[in-house]
C-alpha cells in the first residue's frame, strides 16, 4: 500500500533519489570508463558521450518537473499507473532523437558497442512502456538491471570480468528494490520484473551488437 511522503523511511527516499533511473545511464558510462580499457583509451569519446548522457538526464527530468508543476502529474514518483505513459513517451523520445544523432552525425566516431548500449536502453524503456499500461513495473529496477546487463555484456565482449563490481551493483540494486517496497511504491513482483527486464534486454542487445 502506498504511504504518505512524510511516513516513508528517510534512507529509502535517499537511496531512491540517488539511484534514480534517469541517473543510471550516466552511472553506467562512468563505470565503463573506469573498468573498460577500450573506452578509457578514448577520452574524447567518453567526454562526448558523457555530455550526451548528461543532457539526456537533465532534459527529461526538467520536462517531468514541468508536467508536475502544471498538474499533469500528481507527483514526481509517478505513483499513479495511469499517469506513467506520457512520462515514458517523453523519456523515450529524448533517447530516440539522441540515438538518431549518434548514428547520423559526423561529430565523432562512436564505437558500435556504445551504440548498442544506447539501443538496449531504448528497447528496455519501450517494452516497459507497453507493460506499464497494465502492470506497474518498477523503472528504478529497470535502470538497475540495465546497468548490470550492460556492464556484464561489455565485460563478456572484451573478456574482462569484474566480479567485485558486479557484486556491488547487485547489492545496490537490492537496496533500491527494498527501498521502493518499503516506500509502498511497488510490490515485490513489480521490482523483480523491472530488474529482470532491464538486465535481459540490455545484456542481449549489447552482446549481440544490435543497434550498431
Amino acid at each position: 500500500m502506498e504511504q504518505n511522503h512524510s511516513t516513508r523511511p528517510l534512507w529509502a527516499r535517499l537511496v531512491s533519489t540517488a539511484l534514480h533511473p534517469l541517473v543510471m545511464p550516466l552511472v553506467t558510462l562512468i563505470l565503463l570508463f573506469y573498468f573498460d580499457l577500450h573506452l578509457r583509451a578514448m577520452p574524447g569519446v567518453f567526454l562526448y558521450l558523457g555530455l550526451v548522457v548528461l543532457v539526456n538526464t537533465l532534459a527529461p527530468a526538467i520536462s517531468l518537473y514541468v508536467l508536475y508543476k502544471r498538474g499533469v502529474l500528481s507527483d514526481l514518483e509517478l505513483e499513479q499507473r495511469g499517469e506513467r505513459t506520457l512520462p515514458f513517451v517523453i523519456v523515450l523520445a529524448y533517447f530516440v532523437l539522441t540515438y538518431i544523432l549518434l548514428i547520423t552525425g559526423d561529430t565523432m566516431y562512436i564505437p558500435p558497442v556504445y551504440l548498442s548500449t544506447w539501443m538496449g536502453l531504448m528497447a528496455s524503456i519501450a517494452i516497459a512502456l507497453v507493460i506499464t499500461k497494465r502492470f506497474k513495473i518498477s523503472m528504478h529496477m529497470l535502470g538497475q538491471g540495465g546497468t548490470l546487463g550492460t556492464i556484464m555484456a561489455v565485460q563478456t565482449l572484451h573478456f574482462e570480468p569484474h566480479f567485485e563490481l558486479n557484486a556491488v551493483l547487485i547489492l545496490l540494486a537490492g537496496a533500491v528494490g527494498w527501498a521502493r517496497i518499503k516506500m509502498g511504491l511497488h510490490r515485490h513482483i513489480e521490482v523483480y520484473t523491472g530488474y529482470m527486464l532491464g538486465f535481459s534486454v540490455c545484456f542481449t542487445v549489447v552482446l549481440m551488437g544490435w543497434g550498431a
